[in-house]
C-alpha cells in the first residue's frame, strides 16, 4: 500500500497509514511521533458526567405559535406533515417536569417512562394519519 500520493498531504497520508498498522497489531512509538506530548485518558462512557441533553428553552411552545398543527394531546404536542404529502412526524415533550406522573414509575431507581404511555404514543400517532388500529 502506497502511503503518499499526488494532490495528498504527505504528513496526513503518513500518519493515516500508521494508523492503520497499528490497528493491526504492529507496535508504534506513539510518544516519539507525537513529539513526546501529554496522555489524556478517555471517558470509558461517552458521556461520562457530561450532560448533552438540550436544557429547557423559556420560548413558546404553543405549537400553532410555532406555524404547527396542535394535536390537542398531552405527550403530542404537534403534527408537522413532511413535503412528500404522505407523510406526518409528531412532536411533543415527554419528561418529569412536563409530565410530573412519569416520577412514579421507577425500575431500580431510575424513571422510565411506562409502556402503556408509549401504547398511548402509538395510538395517537395513527389516529392522527387515520389509522385507527395497531396490531
Amino acid at each position: 500500500m502506497a502511503l503518499c500520493r499526488k494532490g495528498r498531504d504527505e504528513a496526513v497520508s503518513v500518519v493515516e497509514g500508521i494508523g492503520r498498522v497499528w490497528a493491526c497489531g504492529v507496535a508504534v512509538d506513539w510518544a516519539s511521533l507525537c513529539g513526546g506530548g501529554r496522555r489524556v485518558d478517555l471517558p470509558t462512557y461517552a458521556f461520562q458526567r457530561d450532560h448533552y441533553w438540550l436544557q429547557r428553552s423559556s420560548g413558546t411552545s404553543d405549537p400553532v405559535g410555532l406555524g404547527l398543527s396542535g394535536t390537542g394531546h398531552p405527550l403530542l404536542g404537534a403534527a408537522v406533515p413532511l413535503a412528500d404529502g404522505g407523510s406526518v412526524v409528531l412532536t411533543g415533550r415527554v419528561g418529569r417536569g412536563a409530565q410530573s406522573w412519569v416520577a412514579d414509575h421507577q425500575v431500580g431507581g431510575v424513571v422510565l417512562l411506562p409502556g402503556t404511555a408509549f401504547v398511548e404514543l402509538a395510538v395517537r400517532a395513527g389516529d392522527e394519519v387515520g389509522c385507527g388500529r395497531v396490531e
